[in-house]
């Protein structure tokens, strides 16, 4: 089977999903995209169609790797990759991989992150062959009662975006998975809501929804051990009803190591 990689630019947004989708079939979690949410993601992650590869067998496109950017880093991620369940377990995956890895390398990034959950064992193996390595586990949280968990006395003030994300550069950990970064977050399309209670600021989705996100919870360095992110949750959860939390899969890092970089996999808790 030949092999070829051609940049996603040159394909329309519909076929792109109906290829991410194909990649994505019989995925253990169902995944299915359409057109907003693709155009929102690509939004949202900063990817770049120019340098996202659409994978090529035979004269048939069937797999699709998202490659996102932030140039004055020298960084990117792999934001998906996926391979159509008929092109499985023919070297396709193995062979995309390394041309994702040389693609950096050709635009001197020195460090590729990624996403990935642990139980995808092929996947795993597959970043593993290439280099990555395991650094973090992320881990995701969900309540479901909407009785309110009492009120702190301490009124909510909301916060604009850009000045959240400064404060989330400012005081965030430096090694945040792509998705949850400050930059990330402001260009989330709809946009999150940002509120600060003291020293405390929580990022959370639309509160009128059936399900809201708390994206990001913060104190400020010199305030915490005090309560304050526990008691901002609380709040919110008070004032907005559900409130679920979610976060990200598998980071991966590269730093140069002679003329290729050393790519590692991080994992958050």
């Amino acid at each position: 089977m030949d092999f070829v990689a051609i940049p996603a630019s040159y394909y329309s947004l519909s076929e792109l999903v109906d290829l991410l989708n194909r990649g994505f079939e019989q995925y253990f979690i169902p995944i299915h995209f359409n057109t907003d949410m693709f155009s929102n993601m690509l939004r949202k992650d900063g990817i770049n169609l120019d340098d996202s590869r659409v994978l090529v067998a035979d004269d048939q496109a069937c797999g699709i790797g998202l490659i996102a950017r932030r140039p004055i880093l020298r960084a990117s991620r792999v934001a998906a990759m996926g391979i159509a369940k008929e092109t499985r377990g023919k070297g396709a995956g193995s062979w995309f991989m390394k041309k994702l890895i040389d693609d950096a390398c050709g635009r001197v990034d020195r460090e590729m992150l990624l996403e990935v959950i642990e139980q995808n064992e092929p996947a795993v193996k597959l970043y593993r062959k290439y280099g990555f390595e395991s650094i973090r586990r992320l881990v995701g949280f969900t309540r479901k009662s909407r009785e309110a968990p009492g009120n702190e006395g301490t009124a909510l003030h909301e916060v604009g975006l850009p000045e959240m994300a400064q404060l989330i550069s400012q005081y965030g950990p430096p090694d945040l998975p792509w998705q949850l970064s400050g930059e990330s977050l402001a260009q989330m399309n709809p946009a999150p809501l940002a509120y600060r209670m003291g020293r405390a600021y929580i990022v959370i989705s639309n509160p009128e929804a059936e399900h809201v996100v708390i994206w990001s919870l913060l104190v400020e360095s010199a305030a915490r051990g005090r309560g304050l992110g526990v008691a901002v949750a609380r709040r919110v959860a008070g004032d907005r009803g559900e409130v679920g939390r979610q976060r990200g899969a598998t980071h991966a890092r590269a730093h140069p190591a002679s003329r290729r970089p050393r790519w590692s996999a991080r994992a958050e808790s």
